[in-house]
């Protein structure tokens, strides 16, 4: 097959390939859309027929209304006499234009049991009447179709009276749908759940196929679009089907896709048209130029292509072809050249072989010197035999330079060694500061509370945590906990803590709750037999009650605006990851305007001093009673200071954490916006 030919071929196959490429994700597309289109006209068809359904079953509303307030109707209820029960509402359905077989009215207790008929009937009109007594406020309706044993359909109306009872009353399903076809000005077709037809209002309903889904009708295409139908107990009944024009639809869909065809066909022509008026102005010079390379190929290098100058790739090929002929003399005369240049070489090589022997003993010099006299000098021989006896004598200086080498490997390992530990060692550093990261360093100033905290590790990666999140506008969850053991592994066992516990406490769980979810995965599943001590507390902010809960963790410390210091009480709990199914139990405790809280670990009562003595609760005391550290970075900072300098020179033997709170007392409410604003700190 020509060039020529493989090139239209491959840009035919190209061109389709690029229409399928085009035109697919186009149809996706548009079945997409339609898609969407057509689920949002089933949403609002479903919304429109279910307040045509209401208007429709508006009169038995009221009639129910009617029957709800009859005196003789509560007495006969009041009393229990089933019989007078049926003959009042017999009589209240003639009343009320309840006329027909299929008008009914119905009384059913509270517990979805039938009560009376008129006329008498062994089940409820509404299949859901104990879910309607559910779900039913006091006077509340509902009104929906039902389908009935014997065969047919109603439309029932339910109303649940203040006394508790449920009203239910009924007309037939043909005038209900007519009254809803008069409605949504459509015509309306219903169908069973076995597809069968029931009910249609447009004699052209009731000749169309059950199968079609869209109509021709006097050169207009209509849509039959379905909303399913549902009984008061939930269950299907029925389908509607509604006849609705889309004539403007399916003339703009067809003509769209009428020009997009055109469109393609165009373009593609066009396209091929210049396509091939470009090749065949490549391909015929390049054809020339064939016949002149086989020419030269087989001798000729005086054979050149009868073709136009051209600046393209052709006349670039044109060009090379002269060039090639011109190379042609050269490259002879280059090849004489290089012969004489290789004897030169040769001898050049010889006499440099002959020096090198200067190295060797006598009888191998002489040796070498054989091999290179004569025109015939073999030099390959010649530098085997010298490289032998050069390899032979360095040997020994190779065995020396070994040695020494392996001393410098030694070396090396050390060296690479302590890179290792340096980069080991940058690396707990980064740990260290990630873990300080996930500290809170923005602390809120509100006008009901503010808070500060601060964490020092013992190692490079510590086992403290100390969180707060606020759950909504009203409630702020305050966290504080304690890992047993210290370094990498206690921070990843109090991460998992903390991310449970905050997860718990963020769906809405109870302090207690949220320690008893986060104890049962942690204690599923460890191995190293780790735990953790934790407080976990909510403080509303309206009423300043703390709700809380300990699972083995130090009390906290609480000063009151007249200066009174004191624990917390906390019952002692059990920490976290020890056993699985342990219950926990919250606390509660009113905090009053101005009270300082501060949720601490053991690392601040624990540390030790000069002479093996601990900090201790009472220092700790003496500190959060003083009231000139009014804020709560005043109160963290004074206890970080403390410590540090009763520990002097002994080195810290624990993490140390603490998480403070100043209740300033429940702020007054603000507008939406304002605490939108306050909020944003979260």
């Amino acid at each position: 097959m020509l060039l020529r030919s493989r090139i239209l071929l491959l840009f035919a196959l190209a061109t389709l390939l690029v229409a399928a490429s085009v035109g697919v994700p186009a149809w996706l597309v548009l079945r997409d859309s339609q898609d969407r289109a057509a689920a949002l006209r089933a949403e609002l068809q479903s919304t429109r027929l279910a307040e045509a359904v209401d208007r429709a079953a508006a009169p038995l509303v009221a009639a129910l209304r009617v029957a709800a307030g009859d005196a003789a109707l509560a007495a006969a209820r009041a009393a229990g006499d089933e019989s007078a029960l049926r003959q009042r509402l017999a009589a209240l359905r003639a009343e009320l234009g309840l006329q027909g077989p299929s008008a009914r009215l119905d009384l059913v207790g509270p517990q979805g049991q039938l009560l009376a008929a008129a006329p008498a009937a062994a089940e409820p009109l509404a299949s859901g009447a104990a879910a309607l007594q559910r779900e039913l406020r006091a006077d509340g309706t509902a009104a929906g179709f039902e389908a009935m044993p014997e065969g047919g359909m109603l439309l029932v109306a339910s109303l649940r009276s203040g006394a508790g009872d449920l009203l239910s009353a009924s007309m037939p399903a043909e005038a209900a749908l007519e009254a809803i076809a008069a409605q949504l000005g459509a015509g309306l077709l219903m169908r069973d759940r076995q597809g069968s037809k029931l009910h249609a209002t447009d004699p052209v309903l009731r000749e169309a196929p059950a199968e079609r889904s869209t109509l021709d009708i006097g050169g207009r295409v209509f849509r039959l679009e379905a909303t399913p139908l549902d009984n008061s107990a939930g269950a299907r009944v029925a389908q509607v089907l509604v006849l609705a024009d889309a004539t403007a639809e399916t003339q703009a869909y067809r003509l769209l896709l009428l020009l997009a065809g055109a469109l393609l066909v165009v373009a593609g022509a066009v396209t091929c048209g210049l396509l091939y008026r470009t090749i065949r102005g490549a391909i015929d010079p390049l054809s020339e130029l064939a016949r002149a390379l086989q020419a030269v190929a087989g001798g000729d290098i005086f054979a050149s292509a009868a073709i136009q100058p051209r600046r393209d790739e052709v006349g670039a090929i044109q060009a090379a072809l002269e060039a090639l002929r011109s190379n042609t003399l050269a490259l002879d005369r280059l090849q004489t050249g290089n012969r004489l240049a290789a004897l030169r070489e040769r001898a050049l090589i010889g006499q440099q072989i002959a020096r090198l022997t200067d190295v060797l003993d006598g009888p191998e010099r002489q040796e070498i010197l054989g091999l290179l006299e004569g025109d015939g000098a073999a030099l390959g021989p010649a530098f085997a035999r010298l490289a032998g006896h050069v390899v032979q004598q360095h040997r020994a200086m190779a065995d020396l330079l070994e040695e020494r080498t392996r001393d410098l490997a030694l070396v090396r390992q050390a060296l690479e060694e302590r890179s290792q530990l340096n980069r080991m060692r940058e690396e707990l550093d980064v740990a260290r500061r990630l873990q300080l990261s996930s500290v809170p360093t923005a602390f809120p100033q509100l006008p009901a509370f503010r808070l500060h905290a601060a964490m020092v590790p013992a190692k490079e990666v510590g086992g403290d945590f100390c969180d707060f999140v606020m759950l909504d506008e009203h409630r702020l969850a305050l966290l504080i906990g304690d890992a047993s053991g210290k370094g990498v592994g206690a921070a990843i066992f109090i991460a998992m803590a903390r991310s449970l516990l905050r997860a718990a406490i963020g769906r809405g769980a109870t302090p207690a709750e949220a320690l008893a979810q986060a104890n049962d995965v942690l204690a599923a599943d460890n191995p190293t037999m780790m735990f953790a001590t934790v407080i976990v507390a909510v403080l509303d902010c309206r009423t300043g009650v703390l709700t809380y809960a300990n699972a083995g963790h130090n009390a906290p410390r609480r000063r009151s605006a007249n200066g009174e210091e004191a624990e917390i009480p906390v019952q002692p709990g059990i920490a976290l990851g020890v056993m699985d199914g342990m219950v926990f139990d919250d606390q509660t405790i009113a905090l009053a305007p101005e009270d300082m809280v501060l949720m601490f670990t053991d690392g601040v009562t624990e540390a030790v001093g000069p002479g093996e003595t601990m900090f201790g609760d009472a220092r700790l005391s003496a500190i959060v009673a003083d009231a000139r550290l009014a804020s709560p970075s005043q109160l963290v900072e004074a206890v970080a200071r403390q410590v540090e300098a009763f520990a002097d020179t002994e080195p810290q033997a624990d993490d140390i954490t603490m998480l403070a709170l100043h209740w300033r007392g429940a702020a007054p409410a603000a507008p939406a916006g304002q605490r939108e604003e306050k909020m944003a700190w979260t």
